[in-house]
Order: C-alpha cells, then structure tokens, then sequence
C-alpha cells in the first residue's frame, strides 16, 4: 500500500464548554439546537478564513488552516462572534480552543498524526473563553499576534518527552487581575492606556474593565472572571461590558441583581441592563450592605 501523503497544516479544535450544563437547563431538543446553531456558525468562520472543516465530534469542530496566522484569527472571531450573538448569551455559550502546526496526514473526513494530537491537548488545557497554543506553534506567528500571547504554564504533552510551553493568545475578553490590597488606585490607573476605567472590588480581588478589557463576567460558575459561590447566585449571573465609553451592568440570572448606587435608592435589575456611573455596591442574587462578604463593590475612574 503506498503511504499516505503527509503535509504541514495547523491544526484547531473549538469545543463548547460545559455543554452538558445546556442538556440540563433546555432539555435535549433546545440543547442540541443550540449546539448545532453554535458549530454551523464555527464552521461558517472557518471556510470564510480559507480554513477546511475536518468534522464535529458531538460538541466540537476540527478543522485545519494552512498557517497559525489563519487559525488564531479565526479563533478570535469565534470567540468574539459567539460572545455577542443574542441567542449565545441568553444559553451562557462559550468556547474552548485550541491548535498546533504541524505534519499530519489527511483523509477524506478525517486527519491524523502528532500534530493533531498535540491540538487536541491544547484545547483540553484550555478553560472556557481561552485560546491556547503553545511556544513552537507560537513562534510561526506574525509579530503583532506573538505580542498578544502569554505564557500560562509548562506542561508534559502525552507521548512527549520534553516540558512543552504553554500559551495563551489574548482576544479581547478581560483576563481577570488579582491584586493585593496594597496597590493604589493610582498604580492601578497606570495598568491601563485609557484614562476611563471601571474597578471593581470583591474580597482581596481588583479587577479592571477598561477598553483593553472591555467584558467582565460574574457568576458561581469557574468560568467567569470573577467567581462568587453562593447558592442564590447563577452560574453566569451578571456581566459589565464597556460600551460606547459607558459601563453596562447586565443582569442574565434566575434570582436578579441588585444594585446601590452610592447615596441612591436600591435597584434590583431582572433580565436587564443599566449605566453604572460613579461607585456603589452590586449584590447578585441578594441585596448587600457595605461589610457583606458577597458585596461587589465597583467604581467609575
């Protein structure tokens, strides 16, 4: 039998995260609707960048690209395209992703070798929201994509001997930034390029939102960038997003959000948005005082 023809290409996987959650909430029907809309969408940005669609397996799409250039790209509207489609953020979707360049063999329907291998680890190493390559795939890419990565840790690839560097591209969503209590506002100003930024306060955590991070998301689920477990707070409850210059606070939950304003009456925000302006306090899922340990305490700088 002559040996089948072998070639270089990059290889992606992007699974949705946590999909049996969707089974759980909608039932089978609306669940497996909303993957199938989910993955023809995927699909759809695939072909446009001149990518090949391999196969789905059940909630994930592999396909190949002929540069790390074309996948990372590709991976970043995936991710920005599900992010804000309407019938994705009332489902709470999202992604997981991961690729490698390397040599694989093709098939009608299929690809095998190393390098499809090494992708499937780097989308299993990623956590919902990431893209994840790693060093060797890294250093193919062009500069400006190479300067929006960074390192997240050092692993062992199964069937490789060597500790493979681990990376992930930054895409726009927030990556949440825990900072000790005894940074200034004024050190944390100096963390961003813009002068209009929101922070936001919970415990020993700081984190911004700024047009460089301009999505935060809060919930009981390890998904989101701030993560406050108690049994009256949603997986992905609430969310801020920087919109036109204006911090929006978006209430996606089953118990609600509650929001202070400072030296303002209590709001409670259900299935809707509001301007946050200035500084207060959001409960989610319950009202908060000042000294509650679930309080989120936010300011407009």
């Amino acid at each position: 039998m002559a040996p089948l023809p072998t070639n270089q290409k990059t290889i992606l996987f992007a699974d949705i995260a946590g999909s049996t959650r969707l089974y759980e909430t909608f039932g089978d029907f609306k669940a497996r609707q909303l993957i199938s809309d989910c993955l023809a969408h995927l699909k759809e940005l695939v072909r446009e960048n001149d990518g090949t669609v391999v196969k789905t397996i059940g909630d994930e799409v592999l396909c190949t690209f002929l540069t790390p250039n074309h996948a990372a790209e590709t991976a970043r509207q995936m991710h920005e395209e599900i992010s804000f489609d309407p019938e994705m953020i009332q489902a709470n979707i999202h992604l997981r992703i991961g690729f490698h360049h390397g040599e694989v063999i093709c098939e009608p329907g299929d690809v095998f070798g190393d390098a499809v291998n090494v992708a499937a680890r780097m989308v299993e190493l990623a956590k919902s929201d990431q893209i994840i390559t790693n060093k060797d795939t890294l250093t193919l890419m062009k500069l400006p994509l190479k300067r929006r990565a960074r390192i997240v840790d050092r692993t062992r690839v199964r069937g490789k001997d060597d500790v493979m560097e681990i990376h992930e591209l930054i895409w726009g969503k927030p990556e949440q930034m825990t900072m000790s209590t005894s940074f200034t506002e004024e050190m944390i100003a100096s963390l961003t390029s813009k002068k209009d930024f929101l922070q936001i306060r919970h415990l020993q955590n700081r984190i911004l939102v700024d047009h460089e991070r301009p999505i935060l998301t809060m919930g009981r689920g390890v998904a989101n960038h701030l993560i406050i477990n108690d049994p009256l707070v949603s997986r992905m409850h609430a969310r801020i997003e920087l919109q036109r210059n204006r911090f929006m606070l978006i209430d996606q939950s089953t118990n609600g959000t509650f929001l202070k304003p400072l030296g303002e009456e209590l709001i409670l925000l259900r299935r809707d948005t509001i301007q946050l302006e200035e500084e207060g306090l959001i409960g989610l899922g319950q009202k908060v005082s000042e000294d509650d340990p679930l309080a989120v305490r936010y300011r407009v700088l």
